[in-house]
């Protein structure tokens, strides 16, 4: 088991009628919801107490009911870096939406998850219409950080098709980049759009290892 994360061993698994509600070696609670895993959500209280815990203690399985996963059918570190997006989200609702009002970790966290959020969702270019380039360059600065490089890569490759449209006077919107891009530059962010979706790497363990959990 990876030292840095020793802390995040499960320890107690329990459950209330929408959440698994995870206890951590470290004291910390975490909770994933039921309806993530419906065998769980179907389970009586019996089966679902037969849990097993991952060989490096991060993750949860459930061999009775479900196929074992190397990281779990609950992976902890997942769902702690969950927990961290959504502290820093709770402290920008806080500031009153006011992104410069944070500190620039909790302001590279909230840029994280836009990204996450806005691309996985409608692409690339929802992301950067809905926060601007500003908080582009906050989440390539925190994916370099963290050593994410094949989703730094990615996101570098998308922004990298708007440098030349940064003086174009036709592009007075975000909006406009649309209409003053090239049908190749278009294909290009489709497939850049495509790569990002199939991309394998997740943020959570070196995100973690950058920043942190957020703190007990």
């Amino acid at each position: 088991m990876t030292e840095e994360f020793a802390g995040l061993r499960v320890t107690d698994v329990a459950f209330d009628d929408d959440f698994i509600l995870l206890t951590l070696a470290d004291g910390r609670r975490t909770r994933q919801p039921l309806r993530w895993a419906p065998a769980l959500f179907e389970a009586t209280a019996e089966q679902r107490a037969h849990w097993v815990a991952t060989a490096d203690g991060l993750g949860v399985n459930w061999p009775a009911l479900l196929p074992p996963r190397k990281e779990g059918v609950v992976d902890i570190p997942n769902q702690v870096w969950d927990d961290r997006y959504e502290a820093a989200m709770a402290r920008l609702k806080d500031a009153g939406w006011t992104l410069d009002a944070l500190s620039d970790e909790d302001q590279q966290l909230v840029a994280l998850w836009r990204m996450e959020a806005d691309i996985n969702n409608g692409g690339f270019m929802q992301f950067l219409c809905n926060w601007g380039d500003p908080t582009c360059q906050l989440a390539l600065r925190a994916l370099q950080a963290m050593g994410a490089v094949q989703t730094h890569a990615i996101l570098a490759g998308m922004r990298g098709l708007l440098d030349r449209l940064e003086d174009d006077p036709a592009v007075a919107t975000l909006p406009d980049v649309f209409d003053a891009m090239t049908e190749q530059e278009l294909q290009a962010l489709d497939d850049l759009d495509d790569a990002y979706y199939a991309c394998t790497e997740r943020l959570a363990r070196p995100g973690l290892t950058h920043f942190g959990p957020e703190p007990v």
